[in-house]
């Protein structure tokens, strides 16, 4: 399964254990609040269902409750399907499940991260002549391709979610540094100014940090993180030393 806060947001991946008409448990290390709401692409037995869900429960490093909120027709024909061949029925009774029907007939745009997307992080640039830079820009595509097949092989092998968020973080972040060097190599073979991209290197080391800083924090309020854990204090330290330099830099003044 693989859910979104938005269009616009990166992929939580997660192994689906439970399903019902109405909703379905996911494990999954990457953990949404309860009552945040997503869109979701769920895919069982060569089925598809995509829709939007509430959280209706989540366990931080294990799993989230989802509750389905809107389907559309052929999607929720999908579930049915996907529900009655679990459950070994034949026959399924139409209006014991309460799912809201979706307004639009237009399907949610849900998109895998092995296809195109619309996702910013997540999008190459137009793809250059195949004599630029000795086509670099083509094998930067191939090794990102590489990445996002290894990525999905491992959900579908049901390995430890914790491994799979881990390795889509770092991936992540590959991917993103990548799309740089490609907008790099492009320009400077155009004849145009290739530093324009640079600023971007900036931001996804922000992005990076962010979400590590968000992750160690989830991790010591879970206790996986305590006074012994190996490279504490050296953690500590840094965070310490830039602690001091962003509040000289956003407040001014001399350094503490």
């Amino acid at each position: 399964m693989e859910l979104r806060r938005s269009e616009n947001s990166p992929p939580i991946f997660a192994n689906l254990s439970d399903i019902s008409l109405e909703g379905c448990y996911v494990e999954s290390v990457s953990t949404l609040p309860a009552g945040a709401e997503a869109v979701f692409l769920m895919r069982v037995h060569g089925a598809e269902v995509r829709g939007r869900a509430r959280v209706k429960a989540s366990h931080h490093a294990v799993g989230m409750g989802l509750e389905f909120l809107s389907l559309a027709d052929e999607d929720q024909q999908h579930l049915d399907f996907v529900v009655g061949t679990l459950a070994g029925a034949q026959d399924m009774d139409e209006g014991k499940h309460t799912v809201v029907p979706e307004d639009p007939p237009e399907r949610v745009p849900v998109q895998l991260a092995t296809r195109p997307s619309h996702v910013a992080s997540m999008t190459p640039p137009p793809r250059p002549p195949a004599s630029a830079s000795g086509g670099m820009p083509q094998k930067i595509m191939r090794a990102i391709a590489d990445l996002n097949e290894l990525e999905q092989n491992l959900v579908k092998d049901r390995i430890d979610p914790r491994l799979i968020a881990q390795l889509h973080d770092s991936v992540e972040h590959v991917r993103q540094t990548a799309f740089t060097v490609q907008q790099w190599v492009e320009l400077h073979t155009s004849g145009g100014d290739p530093f324009e991209v640079l600023p971007q290197l900036e931001a996804e080391r922000m992005h990076m940090l962010t979400q590590l800083a968000h992750n160690v924090t989830a991790d010591i309020d879970a206790t996986s993180i305590n006074n012994y854990t190996v490279g504490i204090n050296e953690l500590f330290a840094s965070i310490d030393q830039l602690h001091r330099r962003l509040k000289k830099l956003l407040h001014g003044g001399e350094e503490e």
